[in-house]
């Protein structure tokens, strides 16, 4: 089977980045994320129960969003570095910069609110499916950290100290929001593991 964005990645060409891969890791989570969820709505006693229904819709909008932000993130990078290459102005040129720095991390905070969709499928699935979970955790992590390195990277272009200093608090923000989140719910979740194995 082949994977068109894989092959696109593999290429030597400017995009799809690291962003876009960290974005992707990210939605392979979710997919797996999907396939617990369908799992348990296929178990369920009562027929389209509305606890796994309502977060399988959650799990699939939030997957769309991050493939939307996965493209978006290298087509922002793409502009950024043609307006510098051909001397546009010093405003368009900011503008462009601020949305490759804004990209990578709206796929922060897209995996960051997805691991809240992970938190709650902890809490109610069945305990084999506790290991897949982490696995989720681990990709959606792996996105978080990548993306916040490509958006330092891109920061690290930014001249103008104040607007700089803004985004880094930012990134930051989300960064160690993210951290403790994953904590939380990895902590949760290994607990519960445990717990089974009693």
């Amino acid at each position: 089977m082949h994977d068109s964005f894989l092959e696109a990645l593999a290429r030597p060409e400017p995009v799809p980045g690291g962003g876009a891969a960290a974005a992707h890791g990210a939605c392979v989570g979710l997919a797996l994320l999907e396939k617990i969820v369908l799992v348990e709505l296929r178990r369920s006693e009562i027929p389209s129960d509305s606890r796994w229904q309502d977060l399988l819709e959650e799990v699939r909008g939030s997957s769309s969003t991050l493939i939307r932000l996965r493209d978006e993130d290298g087509e922002a990078y793409v502009r950024f570095a043609q307006a510098r290459t051909f001397g546009k102005g010093a405003e368009e040129i900011l503008d462009l910069l601020k949305q490759a720095i804004e990209s990578p991390m709206a796929i922060m905070k897209e995996a960051k609110r997805s691991l809240e969709l992970v938190a709650r499928a902890g809490k109610h699935c069945k305990g084999h499916l506790l290991s897949d979970l982490l696995v989720v955790c681990e990709l959606l992590r792996a996105a978080v950290n990548g993306t916040h390195r490509i958006a330092q990277a891109n920061l690290g272009v930014m001249g103008e100290p104040s607007l700089r200093s803004h985004y880094q608090n930012k990134l930051n923000q989300v960064q160690v929001e993210s951290r403790e989140l994953f904590q939380s719910v990895e902590g949760d979740i290994l607990e519960r593991a445990k717990f089974n194995k009693r």
